[in-house]
């Protein structure tokens, strides 16, 4: 079972300001590209829309520290660590750091918890819903 997933990018132009330091908000949108790679990785996805059954995995509470700057073209690993798993949620620790000249440092912390909705067919509203069984059998809480 998976309790780790890392996600490598490289820290885009556009993603930076002017000083081509990478711009506080571009570290949330990093998280979401990671967590539904870490799903694929495991053969799953975060959103499925079968016959107008919809279901989701939205994000409900997420932080982040900032520790010193990613800048432009940085390679950037984004390190997800399940720390709470429950029968409607996950939680994860996040780290980010950056890669330079074969030595990596940590440059922001962050936290991500997200709740599996549902949405039947017809319906106007998202309810709560336990995980999927794929999910829930692949993804374990991290040691320690």
């Amino acid at each position: 079972m998976a309790h780790e997933f890392t996600y490598r990018r490289r820290v885009e132009f556009a993603e930076t300001d002017a000083a081509g330091v990478c711009h506080f908000a571009s570290f949330f949108r990093f998280m979401e590209e990671a967590e539904p790679a870490f799903y694929r990785s495991l053969g799953a996805a975060a959103y499925r829309d079968e016959a107008g059954r919809i279901e989701g995995m939205p994000r409900v509470a997420v932080s982040c520290e900032y520790l010193s700057p990613a800048r432009y073209a940085d390679e950037l690993e984004v390190r997800l660590s399940v720390r709470e798993k429950t029968a409607k949620a996950i939680e994860y620790a996040v780290r980010f750091r950056v890669v330079r000249d074969g030595e990596a440092a940590t440059v922001a912390r962050g936290t991500m918890r997200v709740v599996h909705v549902v949405r039947e067919a017809g319906e106007a509203d998202w309810r709560p819903a336990d995980l999927p069984a794929r999910l829930r059998d692949a993804i374990e809480v991290a040691p320690g």
